[in-house]
């Protein structure tokens, strides 16, 4: 069974004509349109991508978007994310220099030797140690 439908914009059941009937597409409805209104928008939207239409240049040269160029960085993270959390990847991309800033994010990987003597662990967070002060928990 072939399909008589004919697909249209982005995508959707919306976008979906019959070919009978589905009108032809010509050269000049590929040309960018000429914005003629006093104030034009540009890129997503916002009052900040509102401006005045004064120089066609201009508003034409607004209405091409380009997409961010991202250069590759030698940089990884670690955590949830934040700047603390980024650092730069030893020359061997090693994961030595990741380890070492897991640790630093974490503490101590490895128990120090008054660590075992206390009542608290060193590896829980804020909010556990203020609900152990608060509520008595630990204390014998």
């Amino acid at each position: 069974m072939s399909s008589n439908l004919q697909s249209s914009g982005r995508g959707g059941a919306g976008n979906y004509v019959d070919k009978d009937i589905a009108q032809p597409l010509e050269r000049q409805d590929l040309d960018t349109p000429t914005l003629k209104t006093a104030v034009v928008t540009t890129g997503r939207g916002g009052t900040g991508n509102m401006a005045k239409n004064t120089d066609p240049a201009e508003t034409r040269a607004r209405q091409d978007v380009e997409p961010v160029q991202r250069t590759a960085q030698p940089f990884s993270h670690v955590g949830r994310g934040g700047t603390g959390n980024v650092f730069t990847a030893d020359a061997n991309g090693s994961d030595a220099s990741l380890a070492k800033k897991e640790q630093e994010i974490s503490g101590s990987s490895s128990p120090t030797p008054d660590s075992a003597s206390r009542s608290e662990p060193r590896d829980i967070g804020w909010a556990e140690r203020g609900k152990n002060f608060l509520f008595g928990l630990g204390r014998k």
